[in-house]
């Protein structure tokens, strides 16, 4: 074929090719959901189409500055196929967020006040210049006016008149404005350091998704699209409401949330959770161990020596690598590239000792060992995150076979967080969270629970007497671990903390200090003898209960006896004065530890000779060479 006829024939089948070019939208959708986790949140968009259909680009903008591109997922409606998403940034002239753009208009007019005020101050400075040119021209004149004997004195005086009247009005002027720009700056500094705290310094930058979509017949589609941001988070918190006549303590649990992650959510199902949200599926890869004959180096002996510092600093390693590993989408950077083992070496800062550190024991290298410590374990090549967590789990194993277990254990099954326990609580109303720093209280649920009232006393702590309340959550809400304010008869008595409570389980609740009553503890008698070659010696103590109020008051008095670590040392409760409590949960837990209970009532005005006391004695028996000394509590 002739090579002119080729552009023709290329024309021809062009037109005859059905038109497939995909169309294009963009939208911002509405934030619908957020899912928040201790660290990070999910969060969902709402993307609502009308009358679209075929093949469409759907460009979902303004996605906030702490996005993971790697979590982005379309999940299409009915009529919908995705075919595919994928994450850009666009530069543009303003900050996409309405918020920002409002303070960089501000920002703008502080500016715009400030060039104005400057040059009406340039403009009094050529006033001032110009008022010195007519003092010398009216100086000048008169004194050559005054030689000739032509003065006019009425001029003369018209004239300095003018000269101090407009220097007064230049001088009001000039501080007029300075206390305007002194006040414009101020404003100024204050409107950039809110906009510095909005945008922590992010750039003009648009964030978007790129989703490519069969939307099939045109009409109304819907398809919703899913991300995780950082910088979100929260805590519980709770305020304790207690009515003792009614025997009941209502528990507001709250939510401390922070979230800073650069959208705002307005109106949205909100659940808090405190499970970690995975990007990634699938379980590490177990890799095969290859071990060899080699003499031990002394960095080697010394980690061997030290095995339960050693082993616990690799399962820090092995468990902060595996969270990372859940974070981080399996194409991130963190685990690719060159520099992918250096960055793991900087995220380990805080788990790794660094090589220069003197002193530091070296974990038994694999290979034949490196030496040095942990930091060189990432050092010098690229690493997965499969990779990463069979050479921490090769370097455990090797600490095993050549460590002395004798020097120290570790245990090796941790929890992964503090809270030990995974739960989720969906908020039964929407909920509107501005992107800020401030932390936001929303409450999650007011639990009137029922409980016993009463008073405790540890004199042997303190004079004062506590009311107290034992509540059981008789929801089936598990409440987390938190800072507690507690009011009683809605005036507020104090701070405290209330543990993780599962349904079910009791929860023992602080009410502050109860003025009416007064506790105290004495050594009455203390009497000592030698039998054999041991001494016997027996105290007599007195516990005294004072009622001052104008009611009988459930009192829990506590003392306790010495707990001694072995048979060297008898210690034998020989009169306890009133029995002991028959509560089924002291005699299990506190009992056995040495404490002792009286469950009392304390008649009201018992004060004085009235006052109700407790007489009981103990008696400690050991050798008598020996001494008692105190030990760490365990």
């Amino acid at each position: 074929m002739p090579a002119r006829c080729l552009p023709a024939l290329l024309v021809l089948l062009s037109a005859a090719l059905p038109c497939l070019a995909a169309e294009s939208t963009t939208t911002e959708g509405r934030v619908s959901a957020v899912t928040v986790y201790q660290g990070q949140a999910l969060v969902t968009r709402q993307i609502e189409l009308e009358n679209a259909g075929g093949l469409t680009e759907i460009v979902v903008t303004g996605l906030p500055a702490k996005v993971q591109p790697g979590s982005l997922y379309a999940e299409p409606g009915d009529g919908v196929v995705v075919r595919s998403v994928r994450y850009r940034t666009r530069p543009v002239e303003q900050d996409v967020r309405a918020e920002v753009r409002e303070l960089d208009q501000q920002l703008q007019d502080l500016q715009d006040k400030l060039a104005a005020n400057a040059r009406r101050r340039a403009l009094l400075g050529e006033r001032t210049e110009y008022l010195k040119q007519m003092e010398g021209f009216t100086t000048g004149t008169a004194n050559a006016e005054l030689k000739s004997g032509v003065l006019n004195a009425e001029t003369l005086k018209s004239l300095t008149q003018f000269v101090f009247q407009e220097r007064t009005e230049i001088a009001e002027q000039e501080l007029t404005s300075q206390v305007e720009e002194r006040e414009l700056r101020q404003e100024l500094e204050l409107r950039q350091r809110k906009r510095n705290q909005l945008t922590q310094g992010s750039a003009k930058t648009v964030r978007e998704a790129v989703v490519f979509a069969d939307l099939g017949q045109p009409g109304a589609k819907q398809l919703s699209l899913t991300y995780i941001v950082t910088d979100a988070t929260w805590s519980p918190s709770y305020n304790l409401r207690a009515d003792a006549e009614a025997g009941r303590v209502t528990v507001e649990y709250n939510a401390s949330i922070q979230q800073m992650s650069g959208e705002d959510w307005t109106d949205v199902d909100m659940t808090l959770s405190t499970a970690t949200p995975s990007l990634v599926a699938t379980a590490p890869r177990l890799d095969p161990l290859a071990i060899r004959l080699a003499a031990p180096t002394p960095e080697q002996q010394a980690a061997s020596r030290d095995f339960a510092k050693a082993k616990s600093e690799l399962m820090q390693q092995q468990r902060k690598l595996a969270t990372l590993r859940n974070s981080y989408a399996a194409d991130s950077p963190v685990f690719d590239g060159p520099m992918a083992g250096e960055r793991l070496n900087d995220m380990f800062a805080d788990h790794i000792q660094s090589e220069s550190a003197p002193n530091a024991p070296a974990t038994p290298g694999f290979a034949g060992g490196r030496g040095g410590g942990f930091g060189g374990m990432f050092a010098g090549s690229s690493v997965t995150a499969d990779a990463g967590l069979n050479r921490i789990s090769d370097e455990m194993q090797l600490l095993d076979f050549n460590g002395d277990l004798g020097r120290g254990r570790v245990a090796e099954q941790q929890p992964a967080n503090s809270q030990g326990i995974s739960v989720s609580y969906q908020l039964e109303s929407s909920a509107s969270l501005p992107s800020r720093s401030d932390r936001q209280l929303i409450q999650i649920a007011s639990l009137p629970l029922e409980g016993r009232f009463y008073r405790l006393a540890t004199p042997v702590l303190t004079e004062f007497v506590y009311k107290e309340a034992m509540l059981v959550n008789s929801t089936d809400m598990v409440l987390l671990a938190g800072p507690s304010a507690t009011f009683l008869a809605g005036e507020f008595v104090g701070r405290g903390e209330v543990p993780t409570v599962a349904a079910g389980e009791s929860l023992q609740v602080g009410l502050g200090i109860d003025t009416a009553l007064r506790v105290s503890r004495e050594l009455v008698e203390k009497k000592s003898r030698t039998q054999g070659g041991n001494r016997l010696v027996t105290f007599d103590y007195q516990l005294s209960l004072e009622n001052f109020s104008g009611e009988e008051v459930d009192v829990r008095l506590m003392d306790r006896l010495p707990k001694p670590n072995s048979d060297e040392i008898k210690v034998t409760l020989v009169e306890p004065g009133k029995p002991l409590s028959e509560d089924q949960e002291y005699l299990k837990k506190q009992r056995k530890d040495g404490l002792l209970r009286w469950d009392l009532k304390v008649p009201a005005g018992a004060a004085g000779l009235d006052q109700q006391t407790i007489a009981y004695t103990i008696q400690l028996e050991y050798d008598k060479q020996l001494q008692i000394v105190g030990m760490p509590a365990k």
